[in-house]
């Protein structure tokens, strides 16, 4: 998707901001952010880096791109950068579980996502439980018309505050839908 036709369908489906988390790169979040002159609009830069054990871990607030495909290492360097660090669709098909010691260093959990069976994500928000870890939710967006499937509302923050009140949790899996028929979760 184009940068301009993300801020136009986010804006008209009444979001507040998105986190732009294209596969290994952060530089359609950085041109989405440059275009954006909406102050009360927010675009979060990240990348989604899928490691060498098969597990997808997005980078939140990134300034440089991640080079590392180690599960470790990723998350080391995406709070080398002062990022925020989420396990995306844990019981995706096709994905690994990470270790234990591993998922005490990241800081969330995706619990819905909306390209992922009803059924997994209820086992991920069940592993947050388990691990003590905040929730978000996520569209998992290839296409403008699934913008917005999956929301996280981010309590008591504004744009100066939400990196902060990510990091502390303050979040809240709230009007999300599935996108269609399991595309990318068909086993």
């Amino acid at each position: 998707m184009q940068p301009a036709d993300i801020l136009k369908v986010a804006k008209k489906k009444a979001l507040h901001g998105v986190a732009i988390t294209d596969h290994l790169t952060i530089k359609g979040g950085v041109a989405t952010q440059k275009l954006n002159n909406d102050s009360d609009f927010l675009v979060i830069v990240g990348s989604e880096i899928e490691t060498d054990s098969k597990v997808d871990i997005v980078g939140l607030f990134l300034t440089e791109e991640i080079e590392s495909r180690a599960s470790a290492d990723v998350i080391k360097e995406i709070k080398a950068q002062g990022g925020i660090a989420f396990w995306a669709h844990p019981f995706r098909a096709g994905k690994n579980l990470l270790r234990a010691d591993l998922i005490e260093r990241i800081d969330l959990i995706e619990g819905f996502n909306s390209k992922t069976r009803a059924s997994r994500n209820e086992l991920a928000q069940q592993l947050a439980h388990e691990y003590n870890k905040p929730l978000i939710g996520a569209s998992d967006a290839h296409n403008a018309s699934e913008i917005g499937n999956g929301k996280t509302l981010v309590r008591g923050a504004d744009s100066s505050t939400i990196e902060e009140a990510l990091a502390k949790g303050e979040t809240e899996i709230v009007d999300s839908k599935l996108s269609y028929d399991y595309l990318y979760d068909t086993s």
